[in-house]
């Protein structure tokens, strides 16, 4: 477990640890354990908050559309459009910051709007300069990476599957290997050992 040696105090003063992956890989399950326990110490972390991934929101949003229309639809129907990624990005940028307001020294967020540039790259094939722009956005104490092994796939409506996580999760180790926030990689065959590595990489991270 390596992380940067940036002092934390640089940076924002809402600490955002996101966490990412491909799909089914616990992103949401981690990201709502964590809030709860950092929540839990109580003080200033009692209003600690997490954001949700919108962009899954906006698959159930376009397969709803369809299905007034096409009553059997399925996600492989969906028409995805740059526009959408823009869209999906700015909304998850909103949402992030409406919870930075309220969320204390920590907030915990079910991916970014950087990640929506990976999933851009997925679903048209490339990645546009007004979906990087969004990505700039407010600083970042901490990436997470939860990797697919150890984690049985859920089927659901609107995931790829499970064919496609292994792909996903090395793009994401790629990419977050080349940008510059620091970030951990875990597996999960163990969820306890899954969240207590991420809580002592985030204290070690903010010097809690």
């Amino acid at each position: 477990m390596e992380l940067s040696n940036e002092p934390a105090g640089q940076l924002s003063m809402t600490q955002r640890v996101v966490v990412v992956g491909a799909e089914s890989t616990g992103t949401t399950t981690l990201t709502t354990a964590l809030a709860e326990i950092y929540r839990q110490r109580g003080d200033v972390f009692s209003a600690t908050q997490w954001v949700r991934e919108f962009g899954r929101d906006m698959s159930f949003i376009k397969l709803e559309r369809l299905r007034a229309s096409e009553s059997n639809a399925t996600m492989d129907d969906l028409i995805w459009t740059d526009e959408d990624f823009v869209d999906i990005a700015r909304e998850q940028n909103r949402l992030e910051d409406e919870a930075a307001a309220i969320s204390g020294p920590l907030l915990f967020c079910d991916t970014d709007s950087w990640a929506t540039v990976i999933w851009q790259e997925r679903y048209m094939g490339r990645r546009t300069p007004e979906v990087e722009a969004l990505a700039q956005h407010a600083p970042r104490a901490l990436y997470i990476l939860t990797t697919d092994e150890g984690v049985a796939f859920e089927a659901d409506e609107v995931r790829d599957g499970e064919h496609l996580r292994e792909g996903m999760t090395e793009r994401f180790r790629e990419c977050l290997a080349a940008q510059s926030v620091p970030f951990i990689e875990l597996d999960g065959r163990d969820f306890d050992r899954r969240v207590q590595l991420a809580v002592a990489a985030i204290d070690e991270r903010l010097g809690l």
